[in-house]
């Protein structure tokens, strides 16, 4: 019998991991009081009071350091709001990473531009001013930067090429909660942030998402955008009457955040900080043994970055630990061993099944036989050797003990050891 997990062997670990999300009796508190005050959502009567999802966004743009903030019910809405506030519509081009979830594209797609599909860092998977400046044109009127997994794109430098440029930048930081560059968060250096709190993100509301921005025109176009040309009023809030007026600068759409994940949102955000310093106390043990084991090393950040936050922890590895093994067999191993899931980062979406504009009549104004040409006529080498050489897991791997990072790097040796049984 093989010694493989995979194959019949005994595994490593034969005890669970830490579950995730993470919620005590406050947070069953704090979602009571939303559910018995019967607002359950901005468009119901006010008791007097702000909003959570109101109270929310003030709270998250605090903890980013920026002075505007709007709630909203998906990081996709959050996306699709940043473009819409840019004016950004039919043709346009906006740069958008490969190596990415199929969101940023499809939120360009949803206001009529032409997504151009960028190449990436072949060690972090994130986009490079090299990578956009190669798929710039006359047309492009945004850039939207993915802060991936466990890593901050090199802001430096895309900054720097946006501004020649002229360009806006767009910062997706959906996987990317508290992450600091240069002294400050990420999602505050484009013109708008863009944030998830999908369940499985480090910041979880369920579903949910925040547009970020330090522009006050755009705060209120964004706040129009998402209620239907509604915004906040100017004075406090009235009891018996909406915590909106009509505004009517921009039409809208209803994109608001519900009250119940608010509520979450609010117990969870003040949690966030000791969630990262836990991670941060298991991942240095496990980079520590990487080292030790050599041929394997974590996704690199930039050392302007001071802190990272850990959406899915990467490990890299060089060609040939394997033998010719691909990354997607190492994860099922490394995933029988554990008892927890590992995989490959997703393809380019060069090759995404996801990426189907021609299945839906509202795209082909812009995804003609030349729109399909100009959106993928950028190179994937450098995705698709980041998706060759690097195993992610979920951050939940890493909120246990610091010794957990002993029963990774065990395994990552046993099916070192024994790859040709693969």
């Amino acid at each position: 019998m093989s010694k493989l997990a995979l194959l019949g062997g005994t595994p490593v670990r034969q005890r669970g991991w830490p579950s995730w999300p993470e919620y005590d009796g406050g947070t069953e508190e704090a979602v009571l009081a939303a559910l018995r005050s019967r607002r359950w959502a901005i468009s119901w009567a006010s008791d007097g009071t702000h909003a959570r999802e109101r109270l929310f966004a003030e709270a998250f743009a605090a903890y980013n350091g920026v002075p505007y903030c709007v709630s909203v019910d998906h990081g996709s809405s959050a996306l699709l709001i940043a473009l819409e506030a840019l004016d950004i519509g039919p043709g346009d081009e906006v740069i958008v990473p490969t190596m990415t979830w199929v969101a940023p594209v499809t939120a360009v797609l949803r206001v009529g531009a032409l997504p151009v599909l960028a190449d990436v860092d072949p060690e972090t998977g994130c986009l490079t001013a090299t990578t956009i400046r190669a798929a710039l044109s006359p047309r492009t009127k945004a850039v939207v930067v993915v802060h991936l997994a466990c890593t901050v794109a090199d802001l430096d430098g895309i900054t720097a090429l946006c501004r020649d440029a002229g360009v806006p930048l767009v910062e997706d930081c959906a996987q990317a909660h508290g992450a600091r560059y240069r002294g400050r968060a990420v999602g505050s250096f484009g013109t708008l942030g863009a944030f998830s709190f999908q369940n499985g993100k480090v910041l979880a509301g369920g579903e949910g998402g925040a547009v970020t921005t330090a522009d006050e025109r755009l705060y209120r176009l964004a706040q129009q955008l998402r209620a239907d040309s509604r915004r906040y009023p100017d004075g406090p809030p009235v009891a018996g009457q909406l915590e909106l007026v009509e505004e009517g600068e921009m039409m809208g759409a209803n994109y608001c955040m519900a009250e119940l994940p608010a509520a979450i949102l609010l117990d969870q955000l003040p949690r966030l900080e000791a969630q990262h310093e836990r991670r941060e106390r298991v991942a240095a043990v496990l980079e520590h043994g990487l080292a030790d084991l050599g041929g394997f090393a974590r996704v690199p950040v930039p050392e302007q970055a001071q802190a990272r936050s850990i959406y899915e922890y990467g490990i890299r590895f060089e060609p040939g630990t394997f033998g010719a093994v691909p990354a997607g067999r190492v994860a099922q191993a490394l995933s029988a061993e554990l008892g927890f899931a590992w995989y490959p980062p997703d393809p380019p979406l060069h090759d995404s099944i996801m990426l189907r504009p021609q299945t839906k009549r509202r795209f082909a104004a812009a995804w003609t036989a030349a729109g399909r040409a100009r959106a993928l006529s950028q190179g994937t080498a450098g995705a698709r050797a980041y998706a060759a050489s690097t195993l992610l897991a979920h951050h939940s791997t890493l909120l246990g003990e610091p010794g957990d990072a002993g029963d990774i790097l065990t395994a990552l040796d046993k099916i070192r050891t024994h790859h040709e049984e693969l």
